[in-house]
């Protein structure tokens, strides 16, 4: 049997895929520590998956992985959406990162090799560095400058992969591109969060209300991110099922086999 390990920010990000799993809130037994973030997990056959909602930002994510044992599991897959910076990359592509690091380069961490070359046999498109942002990048033009440094943006998988480094548990930076580069979010989102990083409705509506103009792209934005979590969604059950059987074989890395099953 293998435990794995599964982190997306928010529930928008995970909903596609919970809705195909017959996935449960979750508490470890034993656990001493007390956790503030949403826990589930599913069986696969006779696999484990376990999936963190973190928050958004690189301290909730810290935090959240700070919350469970992940000692115990076999393999941590740090996803959800993210922002692209290149123009070849289109919303609902799936790309894995090689490495990740924070804007500043204070932070920096590769992705298990084995791992990315499982998701790339399973569709996704290798990227050299995924950028973890301590903000959102709202604009093509602050999307623009960014990508002298790296393919695509988000804001948690730096710390996740560092989080599992320093347990000694093999992990992979794996995204779905929600908005273009040439494409300005449609609202601050930055605005309307908690301090877990939770977008709140409230605040959202109240945004599109006092800027009406702002609906029709907000609308648009929406609709790729749920694309965006349907294609993750198709692609994490191809890439647990790929790891689930071929995982032990690794050394091998009989890409072949794994991209036939």
């Amino acid at each position: 049997m293998m435990r794995i390990l599964v982190t997306f920010a928010v529930r928008a990000e995970f909903s596609r895929w919970r809705s195909r799993h017959p996935f449960v809130p979750y508490e470890f037994e034993n656990w001493e520590k007390r956790r503030d973030f949403d826990l589930f997990k599913a069986n696969f056959g006779s696999n484990e998956v376990t999936v963190l909602l973190t928050g958004i930002g690189g301290e909730n994510a810290g935090k959240a992985m700070r919350t469970l044992p992940i000692e115990i599991h076999d393999v941590c897959i740090s996803t959800g959406l993210a922002g692209a910076l290149q123009a070849n990359l289109k919303p609902g592509d799936i790309v894995v990162a090689r490495t990740a690091e924070t804007l500043d380069q204070k932070l920096r961490i590769e992705s298990d090799s084995a791992l990315v070359d499982f998701a790339v046999a399973c569709g996704a498109r290798a990227v050299n560095v995924s950028l973890t942002s301590e903000k959102i990048v709202a604009t093509a033009d602050e999307k623009q400058e960014l990508s002298r440094s790296g393919s695509v943006v988000e804001m948690e998988s730096t710390h996740i992969l560092t989080a599992a480094e320093k347990h000694h548990v093999p992990a992979v930076a794996v995204r779905a591109i929600s908005d273009a580069a040439h494409e300005d979010l449609p609202v601050d989102f930055g605005r309307i969060m908690d301090s877990h990083g939770h977008l709140k409705y409230g605040g959202l509506l109240k945004e599109v209300g006092l800027h009406p103009y702002r609906l029709a792209p907000l609308l648009k934005f929406a609709g790729q991110s749920r694309a965006a979590a349907g294609s993750l969604a198709d692609f994490l059950d191809r890439f647990i099922s790929a790891i689930a059987a071929k995982w032990k074989k690794v050394p091998s890395r009989d890409l072949e086999e794994v991209s036939a099953t």
